[in-house]
């Protein structure tokens, strides 16, 4: 009643009046100060408005400038008359619109000044113009032209001014436009921050009387209510525990127990559903002892729980009650005979025994809980502690008393264990005996064995002696095969000599004919050439055959065994005979069926030359039909190939003939098929020496079949060879021993000679030499290619060829290239990818460096050394770091691995700009006229743009305004040095690098040269062949398809291919007694650029080198007059100034023994005759480099 009469009425009406009045007050300084800001906006735009037209004026009296100054350099240029209308219109408008812009800024003093100025400088301007028109009427071109620029001083002038003027007026809208919305967000800013602020008093002072008035009732009856909720909770409480604990009473098994509880607190509490876990004392977990209310779907399966296990185990651990509020559906069921449903909540609380947690409850609800089930639970904790641990010791009692009972029982058993454990031990015992026994009978039957052993030892004394005088006749024998075999060795050495000489230089000479690299045979006359070299080829077969028939003969051959990549040796056959089988007409398939080895141990090339008798053979009797060499899987030790034709077949009487040697199915004088009838012959002893054998089955007019069985592994098939040819070898050297001391020597030589030897797993005993390649690979070992678009191209000729064994980055690499629209090609090692360019025809090359079977730098100079390939855009992406090499052998890029996805993609797309560009642009920098445009001339062509400049602030001028693909720099420019532009291209951070040229006239020191390396690896002298090689690199660097280029600048190209950077400036000395092989080796060694020297014997070679310190590198013939080459090269070798000086060693005798004594008497490397011009020209580049 109190509160009631407190409430004030004036309070009320104070608190109305204040809420009315305020807001109209704010309401009109709103108005007011919008008003004030409208006014002040519309000025602003006026001025703003003011400045925009002054603005206008401005850049209109700067056109009517500009097509003034056009109209008079169309009238100076031409001549025409009508062509100064713009000029006599322009001025008249030019004076008004000045007089406007004048009227525009009267306000402004410092404008006012400017526009003075300007109409200064336009009567200058309008007078040189006049002057320069009159001049140009009277057809004075060049008075009229200084007098121009004089003029176009003056217009310069006026534009400066202009450009003040423009500026000064573009500040002052700034200025106002900027005073303008700073007042406008202020005003807005302080009117919002007052209005907040007068609102939020208001309702704040409302608010605090009506608190006021309201709390005093709240107070009154909420005390009330409390004091009478408070007593009905503790009569609840009170009788709750005293009817728990009676329940308890009168139990004994702790189920009972937690059964009597559970019935007491679901029905006190209506809980629907509850269960009981109590802590096992062994255990130490808690686990369930008894349910209210579960079914078989509500019933957790898990009786065992530990503590912080599950909500239950939480509440033991925290030792306090948990509540869950809103179970979700599905959590727990509560049935009945009539239907089930899901509690609303749960409680679940700790069990306290004297401060120990023993158990734990838990109760389910259909009801939300109320603040008093937490409270009685809480109250009845230790009440239930009691009535378990109570329950507990009775059955821990009952337990100790099971216990005991059944210890007796075991005690028991143990007895009846050890009883029957003696009995098995009597047993053992009278095994032992019986053994014993035994082992005494067996020592009477050995002595007797070795009396028998006694009477086979003298007969084996016997036997001995008789194989003794046996191989004593042996040795004999073997002594005299020795020496014929020596002799026929050097029968044939001599004869391979002889014959080997001429056709040594017939082939070098047809090679180069054949090339026709000066153009100037027919075509005919190529194929004659052609046919002398096939056929000269043919005749070489043959002594090589021959050869290899008398070293098998002599057990003679080395085999060198290594591991062999089966798909390798396929590829190298495919390679060989594709041509050979199109050419005929011929279906060839080279295949190998599922389960082969990938790989086997043999001698590669041994293999190779057997597959290749017999494919050759195939081919030669087969006009129609097919050719198929198929691999096949024996067993697993072992492989099968088969080489099937359908030809003319083989009698069943000819079939043993065919392999022996000079024996041919048809050898009368009219057989239709050459050959000399030693390739099968030398294919069976090939096979028999690698451990397999070779069979044949044929039909007169359906074909044959040749097999041949290898083992994966010839090692052993070889040792066991080489240990009966070194027994031979021993038996000889010991009859040897009682001769003279030359004949010791002898039988020495020829135990060195015979047949030797090397496992994959050691070196071999006489290392070959190492040539690199001069043309594209054979197929090598590598991973195998991932699944590509090769079959099924869909993007048309938008192919990238990807070559990368890393397989898993390669997957990556063509989800990259087909999400940017391109076919995807892979090859996984750097002889199938050469192959696919030449193939596929990709638009671009993804190469890696670390490729298995040959560094993807050799890749790269391959296709950029072939004039079909080089045009193709290469971008390598490797983990070692070989961008200078890249980047100087043509790539267009380089990304170093590990990268982001986003890089490959910037470099495809980089790929996928150069394929879409049209104009190449080349940037020349040459301060002489002439030659500057020497070079636009050499360089000019469709789709290249050469931009030439004199000076070196025109190049950074041009660099700064476009891109260009290409720059040739002469190092002398009047404002600078190529340095210079060097250095600052190399310190641009951010810029991919641009392919330099450095094309000067100046002589390099070293330091120079070091110098310019850092940043050009293309540096050019200027010469005789200079621009030929500047056009090389150029094409180069623009990617260039050769074939679109002007005739004669694929003369020049072909020109400059011709020589080698290797030979260029070189000198080489040629120690040769034979005019014909002079002639034919000059012929391939000069036109490469190098300098050759002739001697004609060993005198000859050593007086010249004695003479010169600039050679640098010897061929050297071995069979020479006066001194031959092994004197003449243990002679050099023993001069230090010469002792590192490259030797490579000719010889025409090509015997197993000549390439070591080569080796010995000091040279470097071994070629035989007839020489192979390619791998004379590798070699000599090899050691050229070194």
């Amino acid at each position: 009643m109190q509160a009631v009469n407190a409430i004030d009425p004036l309070r009320f009406r104070r608190i109305i009046q204040r809420n009315v009045a305020l807001p109209l007050l704010a309401g009109l300084a709103t108005a007011v100060a919008f008003v004030a800001l409208i006014v002040y906006l519309v000025s602003t735009m006026s001025w703003a408005e003011h400045s925009e037209r002054v603005i206008g004026d401005a850049y209109e009296l700067l056109r009517i400038q500009a097509d003034r100054e056009s109209s008079v350099r169309g009238f100076l240029l031409n001549g025409d008359e009508p062509s100064l209308s713009t000029y006599e219109v322009g001025k008249p408008r030019f004076a008004a619109q000045l007089q406007t812009l004048n009227g525009l800024v009267i306000d402004n003093p410092p404008q006012i000044e400017r526009l003075a100025r300007v109409r200064a400088i336009a009567a200058q301007w309008d007078a040189s113009t006049a002057e320069a028109i009159r001049l140009r009427r009277n057809h004075d071109s060049v008075l009229a032209t200084v007098e121009n620029e004089r003029g176009n001083a003056s217009a310069d002038a006026i534009r400066r001014e202009f450009s003040d003027f423009l500026t000064e007026e573009l500040r002052l809208r700034q200025e106002r436009t900027a005073a303008a919305r700073q007042l406008t967000v202020v005003t807005v800013a302080v009117f919002l921050a007052l209005t907040l602020l007068v609102n939020g008093l208001l309702a704040w002072l409302g608010r605090r009387e009506m608190t006021s008035l309201s709390s005093t009732y709240d107070d009154a009856l909420r005390g009330q209510a409390e004091q009478s909720q408070a007593l009905a909770e503790q009569v609840w409480l009170r009788s709750g525990q005293r009817l728990l604990a009676e329940s308890g009473m009168g139990k004994e098994a702790l189920a009972e127990v937690g059964g009597a509880m559970l019935d007491c607190l679901a029905g006190y509490l209506s809980a629907s559903v509850a269960t009981l876990y109590v802590r096992d004392t062994r255990e130490g977990a808690l686990r369930r002892v008894a349910t209210f209310g579960f079914g078989d779907e509500s019933a957790y399966n898990v009786p065992l729980l530990q503590d912080g296990q599950t909500l239950v185990g939480q509440a033991a651990a925290s030792r306090r009650v948990i509540e869950l509020k809103d179970a979700p559906a599905g959590y727990l069921k509560v049935e009945s005979g009539l239907g089930s449903t899901t509690p609303a909540s749960l409680l679940i609380a700790p069990i306290d025994a004297s401060g120990r947690i023993n158990g734990v409850v838990e109760l389910g609800f259909m009801r939300a809980l109320l603040p008093r089930d937490n409270e009685f639970l809480s109250r009845v904790s230790s009440t239930m502690g009691d009535l378990v641990e109570g329950a507990v010791s009775r059955e821990r009692l009952q337990e100790s008393y099971s216990q005991s009972q059944q210890l007796n029982h075991e005690l028991q058993v143990q007895q009846e264990e050890l009883r029957v454990a003696n009995e098995g031990l009597e047993e053992r015992g009278r095994a032992l005996m019986d053994s014993q026994t035994r082992l005494e009978a067996q020592q009477v039957e050995l002595e007797q064995t070795n009396v028998q052993l006694e009477e086979y030892a003298r007969r084996l004394e016997t036997q001995k002696s008789e194989l003794e005088r046996a191989q004593g006749d042996l040795k004999r024998n073997a002594d005299r095969l020795a020496q014929a075999s020596r002799y026929k060795s050097e029968f044939l050495a001599n004869m391979s000599h002889e014959l080997r000489t001429p056709l040594n230089s017939s082939l070098i000479l047809a090679k180069l004919l054949q090339q026709n690299r000066s153009g100037n045979l027919s075509e005919e006359q190529v194929r004659y050439a052609a046919t002398i070299h096939a056929s000269n080829t043919d005749l070489l077969s043959l002594i090589n055959d021959i050869l290899d028939l008398s070293k098998v003969e002599a057990g003679q051959i080395q085999l060198m065994l290594e591991t062999v990549p089966l798909e390798g040796l396929l590829a190298s056959l495919r390679e060989t005979f594709t041509p050979l089988a199109r050419e005929k007409h011929v279906a060839l398939s080279i295949d190998r069926l599922p389960g082969v080895a990938e790989q086997f141990t043999t001698d590669g090339q041994r293999v190779l030359q057997i597959l290749r008798n017999l494919l050759s053979n195939a081919l030669k009797f087969t006009s129609q039909g097919e050719v198929s060499l198929t691999v096949s899987p024996v067993d697993a030790g072992s492989v099968r190939i088969d080489v099937r034709d359908t030809g003319i077949g083989i009698a069943e009487d000819k079939l043993d003939m065919i392999f022996e040697a000079f024996q041919q199915a048809d050898g009368s004088t009219s057989r239709q098929y050459g050959g000399s009838g030693l390739g099968l012959s030398i294919s069976r002893e090939l096979a028999r020496l690698l451990g397999g054998r070779i069979a044949v089955a044929s039909e007169p007019g359906v074909g044959s079949v040749f097999t041949l069985w290898l083992p994966l592994d010839s090692t052993a098939a070889v040792d066991s060879e080489a240990q009966a040819v070194q027994a031979l070898a021993n038996a000889s050297a010991s009859a040897a021993q009682a001769g003279a001391q030359a004949r010791r020597d002898s039988a020495v030589l020829t135990t060195a000679d015979t047949y030797t030897t090397t496992a994959p797993a050691h070196a071999p005993v006489h290392a070959r030499a190492a040539t690199p390649p001069t043309s594209a690979p054979s197929h090598g070992e590598g991973a195998q290619p991932i699944d590509d678009d090769r079959d099924q191209r869909t993007h048309g000729s938008r192919a990238i060829l990807v070559i990368e064994d890393d397989l898993p980055f390669a997957e990556i690499l063509r989800d990259l290239v087909h999400e940017l629209q391109f076919d995807f090609l892979h090859a996984a090692d750097a002889a199938t990818g050469f192959a696919m360019v030449k193939d596929q025809a990709p638009v671009a090359v993804l190469l890696d460096v670390g490729l298995p079977d040959r560094s993807g730098l050799s890749v790269l100079e391959w296709l950029k050394s072939d004039p079909g390939t080089r045009h193709i855009p290469v971008h390598i992406v490797s983990a070692t770091d070989h961008a200078d090499k890249a980047l100087h052998l043509g790539a267009i890029g380089y990304t170093l691995k590990p990268t982001a996805r986003s890089t490959l993609e910037a470099a495809i797309r980089r790929l996928e700009s150069r394929l879409e560009q049209r104009v190449k642009r080349v940037l020349v920098i040459e301060d002489d006229h002439a030659m500057r445009e020497s070079i636009r001339a050499l360089l000019v062509g469709d789709g290249v743009e050469i931009v030439a400049v004199g000076t070196l602030a025109d190049a950074h001028a041009q660099i700064a305004q476009g891109a260009f693909d290409c720059i040739v720099t002469d190092l002398t420019l009047p404002d600078g040095t190529g340095y210079d532009l060097l250095e600052t291209l190399a310190g641009e951070a951010g810029v991919a690098p641009l392919p330099v040229i450095v094309y000067t006239g100046r002589m390099l020191s070293d330091d120079d040269e070091q110098r310019l390396r850092r940043y050009s690896k293309s540096i050019i002298i200027k010469g005789a062949r200079s621009p030929e090689r500047l056009l090389d690199e150029v094409t180069l660097f623009l990617h260039s398809v050769e074939s679109s280029l002007a005739p004669e600048q694929q003369r020049m190209l072909r020109a400059v291919r011709q020589r080698d950077d290797t030979f260029e400036g070189k000198t080489i000395l040629l120690a040769e007694d034979d005019v014909r092989n002079i002639f034919a080796l000059s012929h391939v060694i000069e036109p490469l650029g190098a300098k050759l020297l002739i001697a004609r014997n060993g005198r000859e070679a050593l007086d010249l080198l004695d003479g010169k310190d600039d050679v640098d590198l010897v061929l050297m013939d071995v069979m020479m007059p006066e001194m031959d080459g092994l004197a003449a090269m243990r002679a050099l070798r023993a001069n230090p100034r010469l002792a590192r000086l490259p030797v490579i060693a000719l010889t025409a005798k090509a015997m197993a023994d000549d390439r070591m004594r080569c080796l010995e008497a000091g040279a470097d490397d071994y070629v035989s005759k007839p020489i192979d011009v390619d791998k004379l020209v590798s070699l000599c580049r090899v050691w050229l480099r070194k």
